[in-house]
């Protein structure tokens, strides 16, 4: 399994972010990936 580092520089958007979340951060995370990703197919036409 490949792992990444991700980099937040606003400390605040973090914050309110955390508070969000209803699972653990790296589904959170992943689920919006995957949610960018079907969004984006979807205007390409794929």
């Amino acid at each position: 399994m490949k792992k990444y580092l991700l980099l937040i520089e606003d400390e605040k958007l973090w914050e309110k972010f955390k508070q969000s979340i209803e699972k653990d951060i790296n589904t959170e995370i992943l689920e919006l990936i995957k949610a960018r990703v079907v969004k984006e197919g979807k205007k390409s036409g794929n």
